[in-house]
């Protein structure tokens, strides 16, 4: 177990902030393990959660805030999925000499003053000279790329099997599966993807709550709506450890808003899964990489 220090901060509001990332790669060995003995996600989010609030009252004898407590345990859900479908991916592309890649995005945010990047984080992954070549799709988002406000998708698929950097895919793969909070892939790619690279998009949660459900299918909307312009048909996928009737009735049966204008009932989830263990991962990838 780490130092006191290491686990929690004491702030001087009087409250204490749980570190997420350094108790994961804490108990990252014990994880490990777990997965290894196919217990399902949730064991290992229950054991990591008593982990930490034996710790926590061990020290402060109180028990950790609920909201707290929840927002590390999403985190400790993402990079638990991370890891497995890094390990999916790779090998997938070692047995088919594929170039798929998958990795989660940092969260948007307002940029420096003068900055070339744009808020969004998804928009930050394209090559920035196709916005200015007017034989490029991307061009047509241009004149207003600084109006696209999004959240960023949980994960992106690509394909780089006619890319330049298609060699350093499985290299970076299992650099994430190393370390699933520390972006490389998405800082290697960043910058350097075309539009024909992007394959699916990601929403990963351990719940959908009422007052959340509709986060990602703005995601989405935003995704389906972009990929209409670019004349790219990529796919939104709804993954989650938990789903209610009323899930599975809105993100199967939702129109994407755009259909809406062009009287089309263009869907806007293409596919939801239920996840427990690394294997209900699989079908998700196989459907995104589908030619």
């Amino acid at each position: 177990m780490l130092t006191d220090t290491a686990w929690f901060t004491e702030k001087s509001n009087g409250k204490v902030s749980i570190n997420g990332k350094d108790i994961y790669r804490n108990l990252s060995p014990e994880i490990v393990i777990k997965l290894a003995d196919n217990l399902s996600v949730s064991e290992i989010l229950e054991w990591i959660e008593n982990e930490i609030i034996n710790a926590f009252k061990e020290k402060y004898s109180k028990s950790p805030e609920v909201g707290a407590l929840n927002n590390a345990k999403g985190g400790w859900n993402e990079y638990i999925a991370t890891s497995l479908l890094s390990e999916i991916i790779f090998d997938i592309n070692t047995k088919t000499s594929k170039y798929i890649a998958i990795f989660p995005i940092p969260n948007s945010q307002f940029k420096i003053k003068g900055s070339n990047e744009s808020y969004s984080n998804f928009l930050n992954l394209f090559a920035p000279e196709d916005f200015c070549n007017i034989n490029n799709y991307l061009s047509k988002i241009k004149p207003f790329k600084e109006q696209i406000f999004m959240p960023s998708p949980d994960y992106i698929i690509i394909d780089l099997e006619s890319s330049l950097y298609s060699k350093d895919v499985n290299l970076l793969l299992q650099e994430q599966m190393r370390d699933p909070d520390s972006f490389v892939v998405y800082n290697f790619f960043k910058g350097k993807l075309h539009i024909e690279d992007i394959k699916a998009a990601v929403s990963l949660k351990t719940s959908n709550r009422p007052d959340r459900r509709y986060q990602p299918l703005f995601e989405a909307a935003m995704i389906k709506a972009m990929g209409y312009v670019l004349k790219q048909n990529w796919k939104y996928y709804m993954v989650a450890s938990d789903l209610s009737t009323a899930d599975k009735t809105i993100f199967n049966s939702a129109i994407a808003p755009h259909g809406i204008a062009l009287e089309e009932n263009f869907h806007l989830v293409d596919a939801t899964y239920l996840y427990a263990r690394k294997a209900d991962l699989l079908p998700l990838v196989i459907a995104a990489i589908e030619k």
